[in-house]
């Protein structure tokens, strides 16, 4: 039973995380509106100004904050692209000069030597142990 509970956290635990950070944000509400009651009238309306103001500047920060994180990640996808053809470039030619075989040429003498190998077994001659 208790390994059945304990498996049972990793589902819960953020459920009811969750359901205490409701009640929480509920009760504070809940207290900010009875100490904004509790105000005179003109205190209370400079309160609810000040705290509009403040709700808007924390969502024109987070509106810029995304359009600087979305212009950042743009500028680096574009700097990684130019990065990219810049080494291929440089590659390239350094890679066409070299005398190296590709995967095709290897894989292409695999199929001859194995072909050579199994012709001259079919002939009745073992292949050397030397080669």
């Amino acid at each position: 039973m208790a390994a059945k509970t304990a498996q049972g956290w990793p589902t819960v635990l953020p459920r009811r995380v969750a359901d205490l950070r409701r009640t929480l944000e509920k009760r504070v509400r809940k207290g900010w509106e009875e100490a904004t009651g509790m105000l005179p009238p003109a205190p209370r309306k400079a309160v609810k100004r000040l705290t509009a103001d403040v709700d808007r500047l924390r969502h024109d920060l987070m509106k810029r904050g995304e359009k600087v994180v979305t212009e950042a990640r743009k500028r680096a996808e574009r700097a990684g692209a130019d990065l990219q053809k810049r080494v291929e470039r440089a590659v390239t030619p350094l890679a066409s000069r070299l005398d190296v075989a590709s995967r095709g040429d290897v894989e292409r003498l695999r199929k001859r030597v194995h072909e050579l190998e199994r012709r001259i077994e079919s002939h009745g001659q073992a292949p050397s142990a030397a080669a």
